[in-house]
């Protein structure tokens, strides 16, 4: 992930504004060197995420050499840029706020804002928005995240050094493109290192006002570690638990002649696995199996 500073990068605008400042004519050298001095002013406030500052450089800029034509052009740009960063910037603070109060609706109604898509289309030209309201690469901040191989934007709000997720942090995802419409929600809170979940956490999976997974986990480089106990209940009511291991996020596999031992057909498809349900003596009641294509347990996927 790279990244992404602004719609217009900081050697674009620096090449915009420098020949805007050169092409001037009909000023003195004083004037010229103070335009000069004012736009490249303006460029590193714009490198720097700062647009209102960078405004008022160019405004300064501008002073000096009213009637250049390159110059008021940039100063066009600049303000069309500033206020798009506006409308981005709105988006990530209700962001974070909804993430916050954990809303996952919220969250959703903003990606499908048109100022949401504005964002989306941002983030795809590097894979990443990242936004620290009190501006540098550290600190506690948010970013918008989308992959070339997967329709799901997704969000990070924690903390952030030097760019990279590091600390503590949320993963969010939420979507209402669903087969039934409802609203699915995935989130991992927990520990990160090197950009990516490491440590403890906790995830929570749920369509709807169905829960899926709302559990502990250790992870390491995004993958699941470690032996978990499952609580369920079957359709008839009866309440089963049981263990299973993950190891390298995925389940570890039990062999064809455990399988056989405990009555159950050898599937033919390729299994990875199979997660056994016990009811209070102890008996087998119910497996969930476990296939190759959604054989991952762990947040691989969230960079």
């Amino acid at each position: 992930m790279k990244r992404h500073t602004g719609i217009v990068t900081a050697g674009v605008m620096a090449a915009m504004l420098a020949s805007a400042c050169l092409a001037g004519c009909g000023v003195t050298e004083e004037q010229r060197e103070a335009a000069e001095k004012y736009q490249k002013e303006a460029d590193t406030y714009v490198a720097g995420n700062n647009y209102t500052k960078a405004q008022e450089a160019m405004g300064k800029a501008l002073e000096q050499m009213p009637k250049d034509e390159g110059l008021l052009a940039a100063a066009e740009e600049l303000d069309k840029e500033a206020e798009k960063r506006k409308g981005i910037t709105e988006v990530l603070e209700a962001a974070m706020e909804a993430i916050e109060a954990d809303d996952a609706a919220a969250l959703e109604e903003l990606q499908e804002s048109s100022k949401g898509q504005e964002l989306a289309k941002m983030a795809q030209s590097s894979g990443s928005y990242i936004y620290l309201p009190e501006g540098g690469a550290s600190g506690v901040g948010i970013g918008f995240y989308t992959f070339d191989d997967c329709d799901c934007d997704q969000w990070y709000y924690g903390d952030y050094k030097e760019g990279k997720r590091e600390g503590e942090g949320v993963w969010y995802y939420a979507s209402s493109h669903t087969e039934d419409g409802s609203l699915y929600k995935e989130v991992y809170n927990g520990q990160w290192s090197e950009d990516a979940p490491n440590g403890k956490g906790h995830q929570l999976v749920a369509l709807g006002d169905t829960i899926d997974t709302d559990q502990d986990f250790k992870v390491k480089n995004g993958l699941f570690y470690g032996t978990y106990k499952i609580k369920d209940k079957l359709e008839d009511g009866t309440k089963v638990s049981g263990k299973y291991k993950l190891k390298k996020g995925k389940y570890v596999t039990i062999s064809d002649k455990e399988l056989e031992e405990n009555n159950f057909v050898v599937p033919e498809e390729p299994h990875l696995a199979i997660a056994f349900l016990y009811d209070k003596e102890g008996e087998v009641r119910s497996c969930t199996m476990v296939y190759a294509k959604d054989a991952t347990k762990g947040v691989k996927h969230f960079y």
